[in-house]
């Protein structure tokens, strides 16, 4: 009889005691991602002299493959949805009820007639009063652009057009136009939309843009806006010529004044003294006492030739006495006229000169004024501005605006870069959650 090497039942529950514990195997996820190798399957495991002590983290659910692929749908339609949706409404928008819009571009330059140059000294100082004279032009450039786009500029363009009318017409589409309700702020935003300029500091250039959804109209606009700048510009002038030539106007008239007192006190003189110039007059009586005198010293002479020739009394002698004491007596007369009393030449000659000075005087200083007021003219023309057309107004034959086909891109694009970054936000989210 063979004898059997089972061993007996006490000896196995013994050894079996005496093992560790048996090490719970978590759920499979799957039979192919058995990572734990065949080992951890079947049977016991066998003591050794330094178990391993091993911590498993349970894996998450398994889920159906059907879920996964349904997921995957909504997620595509989602997708899709945020993609064509707006897409599909700016383009029936753009293309089925957006209105054409005309623009008109205008381009203008503020400038000045003054051209600086030349070389040394007096060139230098000519270029600075020439960088005066543009920074100035620049200046004005931005107030014309500021008035412009300010509520009277819209007021001017109103009353000259009736922009309310125009743009709240039944025929443009209900999203571009103006509310009938529509209160000054809401009608002074809308203007801001269709009236744009500004300034370009490299070239000095003002370009206006003006649109509307009639052609006729966005060029009468831009007509009316260029004229309106222009009469600004003017307005500028008129006050600058009259800043700078007020001073000289007003020197101009108190000389003016003057020397018309002056020639009014003179005339009165001459009219009081019978005499158009005393001077004259005194001169000529001197001549008159010089040839008296004259013909007295000849008498004179005449007389003693007589007496040396006759030794006596003669006829002859006496009638030469008798020219000789008249001619005396005359030049007393004469010369009583021009000094000796006061009727005397001397005094209304003293007059009559301090008149001619004051008179003199007003000429020049009326000369002076005349002169600083053509200088004061001919700076105000210098830095006179006026306003050049580099490009007219004109009537536009065909809408530029909407951009169809741009706006529906980047209304795809837009959509796409939205859905880009929503899944990136929604994909930080989860794992956070986790």
């Amino acid at each position: 009889m063979t004898q059997s090497t089972k061993p007996s039942d006490t000896t196995a529950d013994a050894r079996r005691a005496a093992r560790p514990p048996r090490i719970q195997r978590p759920p499979r996820r799957d039979t192919e991602d058995d990572f734990l190798g065949d080992e951890f399957a079947d049977g016991d495991f066998e003591e050794t002299e330094r178990p391993r002590q091993v911590t498993l983290t349970p894996l998450p659910m398994a889920e159906s493959r059907e879920v996964l692929r349904r997921r995957k749908i909504r997620s595509a339609l989602f997708s899709l949805l945020v993609l064509l949706l707006p897409t599909t409404i700016s383009a029936v928008y753009i293309y089925g009820f957006a209105s054409d819009v005309y623009q008109v571009d205008t381009v203008f330059q503020v400038k000045t007639s003054y051209e600086s140059g030349g070389s040394g000294g007096k060139g230098a100082l000519s270029f600075l009063k020439g960088g005066s004279v543009m920074g100035r032009a620049m200046d004005e450039s931005f107030s014309v652009v500021r008035y412009i786009e300010s509520r009277n500029a819209l007021i001017q363009l109103q009353s000259a057009l009736d922009l309310r009318k125009a743009f709240s017409d039944e025929k443009i589409d209900s999203y571009s136009r103006l509310k009938a309700e529509a209160d000054d702020e809401a009608f002074y935003r809308y203007y801001g939309g269709i009236v744009s300029i500004y300034f370009d500091e490299i070239s000095g250039m003002i370009v206006l843009e003006t649109r509307a959804f009639e052609p006729d109209m966005a060029y009468k606009m831009a007509t009316v806006l260029a004229d309106q700048a222009e009469s600004l510009i003017n307005d500028f002038n008129g006050r600058s010529e009259h800043d700078l030539t007020e001073l000289a106007r007003n020197e101009l008239k108190s000389a003016e004044q003057r020397l018309r007192e002056a020639e009014i006190a003179l005339t009165k003189f001459r009219n009081e003294h019978g005499a158009i110039d005393p001077t004259a007059t005194s001169m000529s009586v001197n001549s008159i006492i010089s040839s008296l005198k004259g013909q007295a010293a000849a008498i004179e002479a005449e007389i003693r030739a007589v007496r040396d020739i006759s030794r006596g009394e003669v006829p002859r002698l006496a009638e030469l006495r008798n020219r000789l004491a008249g001619l005396q007596e005359q030049i007393k007369i004469e010369e009583a006229r021009l000094t000796g009393s006061d009727t005397a030449w001397s005094g209304t000659l003293e007059q009559y000169g301090i008149l001619v000075l004051q008179s003199e005087l007003a000429k020049q200083s009326y000369a002076s004024a005349q002169g600083a007021l053509d200088s004061a003219l001919v700076e105000a023309r210098r830095q006179k501005l006026y306003v050049v057309d580099v490009v007219s107004p004109f009537l536009p034959s065909e809408a530029r605006l909407p951009y169809r086909a741009q706006t529906v891109f980047f209304t795809f694009l837009g959509a796409l870069v939205s859905l880009v970054i929503g899944r990136l936000i929604w994909a930080g989210v989860r794992d956070h959650m986790v």
